[in-house]
């Protein structure tokens, strides 16, 4: 069985990167003799003359050596695997993961190009139940299977913790905590107005913003209007010790994902992460999130674009240790529960179809 991915980059600081990384290295445990190649579209500008034509050319004559090539997402990963897969009979797989299998659909010509492609697709898989009902609201006899993301739970329960960093947490301590590109959809706006509220009633609380984006300006004008300057804190480019000590002395987790014009969370690994450093989580109904949160049992899912919702759901956890406590038991459950095992085996079964 020899399989290409199609993937935007292996770096494991990028959602993308993380997911086709997982995956492979679990595939590679599970399956004897197992032949893959991942190639990126990072290197590769497709707006340049000729750009596609050339990266097409070169793409068949990977894929003549291989038998399946699984795009991970829709466009372009889908688009370039169906276009340079025809006449060769390969089977083609594509994993529908969020704004890149979506929004496309709401573009002239590019929905009836992506209509095309899920069309002639060997097979569809989502990677939650939103991103699945989002695409059947466009083409409803699509047959899409789910499949959500994986954690690697014992890393970061057993990832070292350097020494030099406890002095750092014990100086943010106590704190809420998000990991996420500061763009819109993330939700920023929502969770900082909620954060406002929260903090009058615990003035000792700060809220911790792991990330960077083109948002990270309107978020410190807003977060000054709100006069919560000394209170939140922007961290960036740490290393992945420091990350998981960071989530494993958070007080919840917190992120607001939201519709932002049919850029969406497909799903959202941070939930998961969060969830295996034993973390409550305040995330948004509607959302990838709903597969990755345990509503009720690790966390409490609110309507997107409701901060005073969220507000409420905070300082629920927050005056209740009982319900934290149990909160962040069911976190460290249900992350053992989603395993990249589990995952690998699913799409292991899928290649042998």
């Amino acid at each position: 069985m020899k399989i290409c991915y199609l993937n935007n980059d292996l770096n494991n600081k990028t959602g993308s990167g993380r997911f086709c990384l997982a995956l492979v290295q679990s595939l590679n445990k599970l399956i004897p003799a197992f032949n893959y190649k991942v190639v990126t579209l990072e290197s590769i500008s497709l707006k340049k003359p000729f750009g596609l034509f050339y990266f097409l050319i070169r793409l068949r004559k990977i894929l003549k050596d291989f038998d399946i090539v699984h795009a991970l997402d829709g466009w372009p990963h889908g688009f370039l695997a169906t276009l340079a897969t025809i006449g060769l009979k390969k089977k083609v797989i594509i994993t529908l993961i969020g704004t890149g299998s979506i929004q496309p659909m709401y573009r002239f010509p590019h929905k009836l190009i992506m209509k095309w492609v899920y069309k002639r697709a060997d097979r569809l898989v989502a990677v939650s139940q939103n991103t699945k009902k989002e695409i059947l609201k466009i083409i409803p006899s699509l047959k899409i299977e789910v499949i959500n993301h994986g954690v690697d739970f014992d890393k970061y329960q057993t990832l070292n913790i350097k020494n030099k960093n406890d002095a750092e947490i014990q100086r943010l301590k106590p704190y809420i905590l998000s990991v996420g590109t500061l763009k819109k959809r993330k939700g920023y706006e929502y969770s900082v107005r909620a954060f406002a509220e929260v903090a009058e009633k615990f003035p000792e609380l700060k809220y911790v913003i792991v990330g960077q984006g083109h948002e990270e300006e309107n978020l410190k004008s807003q977060i000054s209007k709100l006069k919560i300057e000394d209170k939140i804190i922007f961290l960036n480019y740490l290393s992945e010790e420091f990350l998981v000590a960071l989530y494993h002395n958070a007080e919840l987790f917190i992120l607001l994902s939201q519709d932002n014009g049919k850029d969406i969370e497909g799903f959202g690994l941070v939930f998961l992460e969060a969830a295996s450093c034993g973390l409550p989580i305040v995330a948004t109904l509607e959302t990838g999130a709903a597969d990755a949160v345990s509503d009720g049992k690790n966390g409490i899912l609110v309507p997107t674009r409701d901060s005073h919702k969220a507000t409420q759901a905070i300082i629920k956890i927050l005056l209740n240790s009982n319900l934290k406590n149990s909160f962040s038991e069911s976190s460290l459950e249900f992350a053992k529960s989603m395993n990249w095992e589990k995952v690998a085996d699913s799409y292991f079964k899928i290649y042998k179809f």
